[in-house]
């Protein structure tokens, strides 16, 4: 009975001690497998924290316009970002379940007494938030600087301008707000926390330095000081040697009677009180009955005796021109130079088409509608009595192939141009082989001008009756300046050396003739003839000659 009892205690101690053993395992197996989730858990939440790092961004617009989404590569801290998110988990919490399933027991079950209070938030480390690719998306918009105000002198009126606000960046503004808006920038539990930051919820564009409040000056202050300094001196006849020509001046102290300022800013001329100091300078500068001032083409400025004008000063011109300049309140010079004036009073000049012979020179020069056409050599009347006559004409018709008769020639010229009566004309001269230089003294013609064929074929054909002649010089014998009557005189402009030869020029052999001619795109027109014409017109012509000198 004994021994029945004692294996019934055994057998009962088996049981509890299974049971005991069944419900320690059943509860560490319970145990394991709330570790294993509570790690999967705290694995899960690592695994989405640090994908969070790349997808984290800053947004930035300006006046509600976007500028750019900004990740945290972009902006220097997904490396130290990533370091911090790490930071809060264990190499245990970082394994995969694989890898802590694999872990001895003990390792698991200490892992889950620890602390798994791990932050639900991590913020990146400014310090190292760079913000060069922001600044540069904000500094590639197109911008416009703030204008100070100011105060400017136009056309007589002083102008008070207000200042004008730009949108230029205030970086140091700007970039204080970036790094208070980047402080909301977060990996959480929960996925990314972003950022994002309205440019114009700072002070975030640069200011004029100068308003209307803050300007030094006045209108009246500037203009009183421009008045302590202002001069205006007056040139008359300043490049003449012919005219009377000198210099007159308007002080500061001279122009405090005649300059004011009024309410408006406006300056005010006195201009009776003007005009008065002008017209007694006028007085001063003008000359009646002067020889006419010709710009010759080959001598330049020269004076013709035979023609006289009244060489005024233009007052209401001076006048004119010294308002323009005391409108700008600053020093300077106007030139006032007399013009010519016939005896009814107008404006005298040889106009824009003209032809020039200088007898000094032996040269022929013509000017149509402000061009250079033609400047040839030429033969002018010879010193025995045939002198070409000077003075002021008029071309007053052209005859082709005609025959000139003289007392004791006969020759025939292909192109004529009327000057003086029918008795002197432009003719070309086929019988000379040389022009210029001071042929006409020892062979002149009888008083008409020989011209070189292709200089007069020109001429004929694009003189217009009513063209001026003027024909000038001493028309007496000199001397070449080394002794040799063939030497050809060398005039300011006009020769073959001084002249710039443009396309289009024709210049004959050097020692025969010289002819410029600068026609550009005027074409002569070609007279069409045959042989049997002209020689009709030959024999016409001798039979009646133009009796010329």
């Amino acid at each position: 009975m004994k021994k029945h009892r004692a294996l019934w205690v055994i057998i009962i101690v088996i049981v509890v001690l299974a049971a005991a053993a069944a419900g320690v395992w059943f509860w560490l197996q319970s145990r394991l497998d709330e570790t294993q989730q509570a790690h999967q858990a705290v694995y899960a939440k690592y695994q989405t924290m640090t994908a969070a790092v790349d997808q984290v961004s800053l947004t930035v617009t300006e006046d509600g316009s976007p500028i750019g989404s900004y990740d945290m590569q972009t902006l220097g801290l997904r490396d130290g970002l990533l370091a911090r998110v790490s930071a809060q988990f264990s190499a245990l919490d970082r394994m995969t379940d694989e890898q802590f399933a694999a872990l001895p027991l003990q390792d698991r079950l200490d892992w889950a007494k620890r602390d798994l209070g791990a932050t639900d938030r991590v913020t990146p480390d400014l310090g190292q938030l760079e913000l060069s690719a922001v600044l540069a998306d904000l500094q590639s918009v197109k911008r416009t600087a703030p204008e100070d105000a100011y105060i400017d002198l136009v056309d007589g009126v002083y102008t008070v301008h207000d200042a004008v606000a730009g949108d230029e960046l205030n970086e140091s503004a700007v970039q204080a707000g970036l790094q208070q808006a980047a402080s909301g920038l977060a990996v959480t539990a929960d996925g990314p926390a972003d950022a994002s930051f309205e440019l114009t919820s700072v002070d975030c564009y640069q200011k004029p330095s100068v308003t209307t409040d803050t300007l030094r000056d006045t209108p009246d202050s500037l203009f009183r000081t421009a008045l302590a300094e202002l001069e205006v001196k007056v040139d008359f006849n300043k490049d003449s040697e012919f005219l009377p020509h000198g210099e007159e001046t308007l002080t500061s102290h001279d122009l405090a009677s005649i300059l004011d300022l009024d309410a408006d800013g406006k300056v005010t001329i006195d201009e009776k009180v003007l005009a008065e100091t002008i017209s007694k300078w006028a007085t001063k500068y003008n000359q009646y009955d002067a020889p006419f001032i010709f710009d010759s083409w080959v001598k330049g400025l020269t004076q013709i005796d035979f023609v006289t004008c009244d060489y005024l000063i233009d007052a209401q011109s001076v006048m004119e021109q010294i308002r323009a300049q005391l409108l700008t309140m600053e020093s300077g010079e106007v030139d006032a130079d007399a013009a010519c004036y016939d005896k009814n009073g107008k404006p005298f000049s040889l106009g824009d088409s003209y032809v020039e012979v200088d007898f000094d020179n032996q040269q022929m020069t013509f000017i149509k509608d402000g061009r250079l056409i033609v400047n040839t050599n030429i033969v002018s009347g010879a010193l025995n009595g045939h002198q070409t006559p000077t003075g002021l004409y008029e071309a007053h018709g052209r005859e082709h192939d005609v025959w000139l008769k003289g007392d004791d020639y006969l020759v025939f010229v292909k192109y004529w141009v009327s000057v003086v009566g029918d008795l002197v004309g432009l003719h070309d001269a086929s019988w000379r082989s040389n022009f210029g230089a001071s042929f006409y003294v020892y062979g002149g013609s009888h008083g008409c001008v020989n011209t070189p064929e292709e200089a007069m074929v020109l001429i004929w054909n694009l003189i217009e009756d009513g063209t001026p002649v003027l024909m000038h010089g001493q028309n007496k014998w000199y001397e070449p300046a080394n002794g040799n009557p063939y030497e050809t005189k060398n005039p300011v402009r006009g020769t073959t050396s001084d002249v710039k030869v443009e396309p289009g020029t024709l210049v004959l052999t050097p020692g025969s003739s010289r002819i410029e001619i600068h026609a550009d795109d005027v074409v002569a027109p070609k007279i069409e003839t045959d042989t049997d014409t002209d020689t009709a017109a030959a024999d016409a012509s001798a039979a009646n000659p133009k009796p010329v000198s």
